[in-house]
């Protein structure tokens, strides 16, 4: 008998590269099909190229500057237009920013604080409710272990990631019991171009993880809803450490290991 039952269809921001664009392939091999939103549309074609070739999914892409007002009504306007339930909403696009705050400028500071946490709390408003009327439907914030505690030279990024998991963890408690599921993804040092495109690679004491790993822990980590996902041992050592260790002692570490050798460096 014919299996006439539209695929599930998930919305990716910043997917691109990097995890991004893991989500994407973990969620075509899983038989979804996608709206892929990025800025970068050749890498963007050959992606979807890659998953209508590997898993004949259903693939739609659009450019779109997520850091400008009212990027999240078109981001749901173009969902919208592709399939009137959205089964997963993945908020990852960002960017980062390294050195002294008040050196940065004005408008990349504007920018992070929209793309980081207007734009994702303006799209989780318009997205939620029709996945609470249905009871179904999940949202994953990719955030960062950077929200744990604050770090110097890197002030605002961390700070937005820790809204951002403020927000889910809070979200996530008034939704329990309406088969919701809202998760905080937390990466630590990820094996992408994040920190090359942001002008400075941080020193660090431990390898990174991989794209794939992260994409893997947190999709697996939706069979059990939990909220907050920490990648690997490293992730569970830095959630440790927030929690135990003064956030002094933290933020002179943390100083240490991000400080660039000169001047502010921006994406």
């Amino acid at each position: 008998m014919t299996n006439n039952r539209t695929p599930p269809f998930a919305v990716i921001t910043g997917a691109s590269r990097g995890i991004g664009a893991e989500y994407a392939r973990a969620l075509a091999n899983e038989g979804y099909d996608l709206l892929l939103i990025g800025r970068d549309m050749t890498r963007l074609e050959t992606l979807r190229q890659e998953l209508l070739h590997e898993n004949q999914r259903e693939v739609w892409m659009e450019s779109l500057d997520l850091s400008q007002p009212q990027a999240a009504e078109r981001l749901h306007e173009l969902a919208q237009s592709c399939r009137s339930e959205i089964s997963l909403l993945i908020n990852n696009a960002g960017f980062g920013m390294y050195g002294d705050f008040a050196e940065m400028p004005q408008i990349k500071i504007r920018e992070m604080l929209q793309l980081h946490m207007n734009t994702v709390v303006e799209s989780v408003r318009l997205f939620l409710p029709a996945m609470l009327a249905r009871k179904q439907g999940t949202i994953i914030t990719v955030a960062s272990v950077a929200g744990f505690f604050p770090i110097p030279y890197m002030t605002e990024y961390a700070a937005t990631k820790a809204f951002l998991i403020a927000f889910s963890e809070g979200l996530a408690r008034e939704t329990q019991n309406q088969d919701v599921t809202i998760q905080a993804c937390c990466p630590g040092f990820t094996e992408t171009d994040f920190h090359q495109s942001a002008g400075h690679q941080p020193k660090h004491v431990v390898s990174g993880q991989s794209a794939q790993l992260v994409v893997q822990t947190s999709l697996q980590a939706l069979k059990s809803k939990r909220t907050l996902v920490t990648i690997g041992w490293q992730g569970r050592l830095a959630l440790w450490i927030s929690k135990l260790i003064p956030h002094s002692i933290m933020m002179a570490i943390a100083g240490k290991a991000v400080k660039p050798p000169s001047a502010t460096h921006l994406k």
